[in-house]
């Protein structure tokens, strides 16, 4: 017997008519499967193939949500990495005030940090933040240019170098936990 999602419970149809059926989680779709079976027609009961069917359904979805989750995590990681390597460096970008206005920010990074949204800013020593999606230019500080200026360029890398494999390793050791 079919029962719908609507008939079953009003609880469950809240649900799927506020955020859609994708927005259903393993707890909601547990509680169509009970509620299902509390209505099914006893002449006509849910056969047990019907059941496992569902079931796999059940751990399909908390695998999705587990695997989703793991990769936000690590777009985060590295999205954190690469911006981290800006630390020390002088930066420049375009940003736009209230009024429509362009004004140009720039000056060297002292620190990185995430907003709630999940945006990266760039902490600026001149007190302003750059929003990394505003950047534009990428240099070395003034006085570290100048002192490197003669000086092996592989040598004025290895920071960012270093940091580089450093964000690289724990991508790996990220993706290594996952299989």
């Amino acid at each position: 017997m079919q029962v719908s999602a609507a008939a079953s419970t009003g609880q469950a149809s809240a649900v799927t008519n506020n955020r859609g059926m994708s927005a259903l989680s393993s707890e909601d779709f547990m509680n169509l499967l009970i509620k299902q079976l509390q209505l099914q027609d006893p002449m006509e009961p849910m056969g047990n193939e019907e059941m496992m069917k569902q079931m796999a359904i059940i751990r399909e979805l908390e695998m999705n949500t587990r695997l989703t989750e793991r990769l936000e995590q690590l777009t985060d990681q590295q999205r954190f990495g690469s911006a981290a390597v800006l630390i020390g460096r002088h930066v420049k970008g375009t940003l736009t005030d209230a009024n429509g206005n362009k004004f140009t920010v720039e000056g060297q990074v002292q620190s990185v940090v995430f907003t709630s949204k999940g945006e990266i800013m760039l902490e600026l020593d001149t007190g302003q933040t750059l929003p990394l999606a505003k950047l534009e230019e990428v240099k070395d500080p003034p006085a570290a240019a100048a002192a490197t200026a003669g000086a092996d360029p592989a040598a004025s890398n290895s920071t960012a170098t270093s940091t580089a494999a450093d964000v690289k390793t724990n991508v790996l050791k990220t993706l290594r936990s996952l299989l």
